[in-house]
């Protein structure tokens, strides 16, 4: 017994407490998930229960952030975040998904991939239309489909029957018309958890896992490169967005987060072929990561200066360049005999989706209500015909502008303060504004910024990990025919937010300058 009070004795007496306080609250989401049953009683569901024990969970964490920015160092802390945070987690993933069922898809597309089919071929939709069609259309079916594909397309639909959990999980299917949209590395590890069981959410989940603690290992590698305390690798390991939307949500994001983050550690290490690896790997696992690639490139060429190794110089340029779009083209290879069917699913994403966006919902504004741009715009030669909303076109324009725009200003800039010379600030910086600027901002979405606020912990970013929760709200008001107020939702979200960003900007920047006079 008096063994049992020393261990406790050297841990934070808070810290445990808050810990175990955060455990009741994600055993209280696991049992009202019950509730959110899919396809039924959707005027009941307990989304304003849900969100209060999520804002709960987000004060603790918040609490146990503040405490740590005060004593960062503080001894017996770290234990406790990992035990936590495994807890957490074990808790959350036998649950059911609280209103998202992205999930369907990915194990829809590791059992197509299971059987030698590429994934990206078939839209979910047509495996259950294309028996009508080859009835009532037979000439058009002809045209549409060689015998190959009624072979595959037999064998997707026998797929489809083989039991009640795959009927009832492949008519769960979101967008079915539209092929998926995920990239090749994704679709390896759905593969994976098919293979392990499928039709099994508990085992995709698990394999999240692994890429989960992958994440922590590599955040605790930078935050010692950084001289920082590993304390702070509770801003991802308790954060309640990044265990809402990967371990209940079940979305895929954190499979390009583990490797980005892995890539942040070798860049950070000047192992820039490995960093060039796993940024790909990042790419292949959810394209976004590719807009770093030229501030790698500029810190490559930077190393090999200070080095004074000019005589390898382009060696080394060329083979970080090769192992990175190597990478790419090794994942693509097995999919892309389809030709640009395998960016199908993709385009449409690209050209359609817009969803709780913030600053994209102000440009499209201006270009749709101020100069009233509503026409469409189309182009049309030989077999290519494009049809697009002028507005949006040029409000995604605008975005890949000032993005471009951003990039150029970091290869172009030397460093002028203590923030930027860590050499993750421009990235953070860039991956923020591909969030903030996304016609696409959900939650599951911000995961991405997560690991960096481990390095940057800003008040006004680690708030937004809260305040996004409010998006679910959004479904609560359609389900009570309140779907008016939805619109108003990303005001509440992104406001604060940009209000605190805004002050900590100028605080910081006042800070400097009255540093600079000292001096």
């Amino acid at each position: 017994m008096q063994l049992f009070r020393n261990v406790i004795l050297r841990f934070d007496k808070l810290f445990l407490l808050l810990a175990i306080f955060s455990l009741f609250f994600y055993e209280c989401i696991a049992q009202i998930s019950g509730q959110f049953n899919w396809g039924e009683g959707y005027s009941e569901r307990p989304i304003p229960t849900y969100l209060l024990i999520y804002f709960n969970l987000f004060l603790l964490y918040a609490i146990a952030i503040r405490n740590i920015w005060r004593r960062p160092n503080r001894s017996g802390i770290f234990p406790i975040i990992l035990v936590g945070g495994l807890l957490f987690r074990a808790v959350l993933i036998p649950a059911q998904q609280i209103q998202e069922d992205d999930v369907y898809r990915y194990l829809w597309d590791g059992k197509v991939f299971a059987q030698g089919i590429n994934p990206f071929k078939y839209a979910p939709e047509e495996i259950s239309e294309f028996k009508k069609l080859r009835i009532q259309d037979p000439e058009q079916f002809k045209i549409r489909y060689s015998e190959q594909d009624e072979k595959e397309l037999l064998l997707l639909y026998d797929l489809k029957w083989e039991n009640d959990t795959s009927l009832i999980f492949h008519d769960r299917i979101n967008h079915p018309d539209v092929p998926t949209i995920y990239p090749p590395l994704a679709q390896y590890v759905f593969r994976f958890a098919n293979f392990l069981q499928p039709d099994s959410i508990v085992a995709l989940r698990l394999v999240f896992l692994i890429f989960d603690i992958l994440t922590l290992f590599f955040i605790v590698k930078i935050l010692e490169v950084l001289g920082k305390s590993r304390n702070w690798a509770i801003i991802y390991f308790w954060s309640p967005l990044i265990l809402k939307e990967t371990f209940n949500s079940t979305h895929l994001d954190i499979i390009g987060v583990s490797v980005l983050t892995g890539s942040l550690y070798f860049y950070l290490r000047y192992k820039f072929t490995l960093a060039s690896l796993f940024l790909a790997l990042g790419v292949v696992g959810k394209l976004y990561p590719i807009i770093l690639l030229p501030i790698y490139l500029k810190e490559n060429i930077k190393y090999l200066i200070n080095q004074e190794k000019v005589k390898t110089f382009w060696k080394a340029i060329s083979g970080n360049l090769f192992v990175f779009t190597a990478t790419i083209a090794f994942f693509y290879f097995p999919f892309v005999q389809i030709g640009k069917g395998a960016f199908e699913g993709l385009k449409v994403f690209t050209t359609y989706w817009q969803n709780n966006d913030s600053i994209f919902a102000l440009i499209l504004y201006f270009y749709e209500n101020i100069l009233g741009l509503n026409t469409e715009f189309t182009y049309q030669e030989a077999n290519v015909y494009i049809s697009y909303d002028l507005a949006s076109l040029l409000s995604k324009a605008t975005v890949a502008l000032i993005l471009i725009g951003t990039v150029i200003f970091f290869l172009l800039r030397k460093e002028k303060n203590v923030e930027e010379k860590n050499r993750l600030w421009s990235l953070f910086v860039i991956m923020g504004l591909v969030f903030l600027l996304s016609p696409v901002q959900n939650p599951w979405y911000l995961n991405w910024i997560v690991p960096f606020l481990c390095v940057f912990p800003y008040r006004s970013w680690i708030l937004l990990t809260g305040l996004i929760g409010l998006y679910y709200m959004g479904f609560y008001f359609d389900y009570q025919d309140k779907g008016h107020l939805e619109s108003y939702l990303p005001w509440f979200e992104f406001a604060p937010f940009y209000l605190l960003l805004t002050y900590d900007y100028f605080m910081k920047k006042k800070a400097r300058l009255n540093l600079t006079q000292e001096n």
